[in-house]
């Protein structure tokens, strides 16, 4: 079974011979280049032709838009400071709310549907010529409305915004869903007319390790709606949606099928995050959840033994029934600072099927037991 057959059959739930296997969040530049079996030198000379190399030397079949780290030490940043927010208050949610356009059409006045298309045509062939032979799965953040207005605004000022005055903050989000589903509405052209893979990865982090970071109230009457809204032109057409899980999600899983969403990404199972339960949940269409879903990248892979990662592969297996609808993934972005070892131990288990009808059977997530670690 060649890899696009692999892809497409596990997305339809139909059978495959092994569970596809994901790439495309890799940090450090020495890990890829040993990988691909080139210097880091001359890895930095073709960063992203190497990269294609070091994933198909995991035998990955498939990636979202890569990370392509371009220098040496280089690591995931995204700090957000309020003290480079000093001068934004609430008061500017409030105006920039009361500003947007009453209508759909008045959103859209200036929205360029033709050099949307040439953007997103140019992309795909971009990154599918790249990656041949690997499969592109189709990966936009901006299909939903941005949560993190905080990079824009500052915490201080979005969060007492969402306090103060809520519908401004909504009529944001529901700007962004108008043009989103604009935008999705020609993905969803493209995915059909270049025989893309029917799936979307997408989601803004909304969660933190305890649990929605905003009332769940105000995400139901002013958030959640306005996502279901941007993604109805993808889920009425049968694309399967999957929802990027950072933090505890287990409050919100429910919302995340009402609003279409038929997989999920992630997980941070030290957070709380139980894969089984939703392993049990079903789409709207009554589809089982696909999973891009793998190794835990701040305990299991970085500190963790090969015996431990095989454990965490086990685990996977487990609550998706022996690799239903599973994309083997990791659960972020792996750190220049993880053993190679580890990760070419965990792709390789995951694609010898994880032992098999031999498979451990873990109640809980065994990384579990090491939380002294950190």
């Amino acid at each position: 079974m060649d890899r696009r057959e692999r892809v497409m059959r596990q997305i339809r739930g139909q059978a495959v011979d092994r569970v596809p296997l994901m790439g495309g969040w890799f940090h450090g530049v020495d890990n890829l280049a040993a990988l691909a079996g080139v210097s880091a030198e001359r890895y930095l000379e073709s960063p992203v032709e190497n990269l294609a190399r070091a994933n198909l030397a995991l035998d990955v079949d498939c990636m979202i838009e890569p990370i392509v780290p371009t220098y040496r030490g280089e690591i995931r940043t995204g700090e957000v400071l309020d003290a480079r927010h000093a001068e934004t208050t609430a008061e500017d949610l409030l105006r920039d709310g009361e500003a947007v356009p009453p209508t759909e059409a008045g959103v859209l006045a200036a929205y360029d549907a033709a050099a949307e298309e040439r953007k997103y045509r140019e992309y795909f062939r971009r990154w599918t010529n790249a990656l041949n032979p690997l499969i592109l799965v189709p990966n936009f953040w901006d299909s939903v409305p941005d949560f993190h207005l905080f990079d824009r605004y500052g915490y201080n000022a979005y969060f007492s915004a969402i306090a103060l005055y809520p519908e401004a903050v909504g009529r944001i989000f529901w700007k962004m869903a108008v043009e989103a589903r604009a935008r999705n509405t020609i993905i969803l052209r493209l995915i059909r007319e270049l025989e893309l893979p029917p799936m979307l990865f997408t989601g803004s982090d909304i969660c933190n390790t305890r649990g929605p970071m905003v009332s769940i109230a105000f995400l139901r009457q002013h958030y959640f709606p306005h996502e279901r809204f941007a993604l109805q032109p993808l889920v009425e057409a049968g694309i399967r949606v999957i929802r990027h899980c950072d933090g505890n999600v287990m409050p919100v899983v429910d919302d995340f099928i009402t609003i279409g969403y038929s997989g999920f990404q992630g997980f941070q199972y030290e957070c709380g995050v139980d894969p089984y339960q939703l392993a049990a949940r079903r789409s709207s269409r009554g589809e089982r959840p696909l999973f891009f879903a793998g190794l835990n990248v701040t305990r299991t892979l970085p500190f963790g033994t090969q015996e431990d990662v095989r454990r965490e592969v086990e685990y996977v297996f487990d609550f998706t029934d022996g690799g239903a609808g599973l994309f083997f993934f990791t659960s972020s972005s792996i750190g220049p600072e993880v053993p190679l070892a580890n990760v070419r131990a965990g792709y390789q288990y995951a694609a010898a099927g994880a032992g098999g009808e031999a498979r451990a059977k873990h109640a809980r997530w065994p990384g579990g037991a090491r939380d002294a670690v950190l």
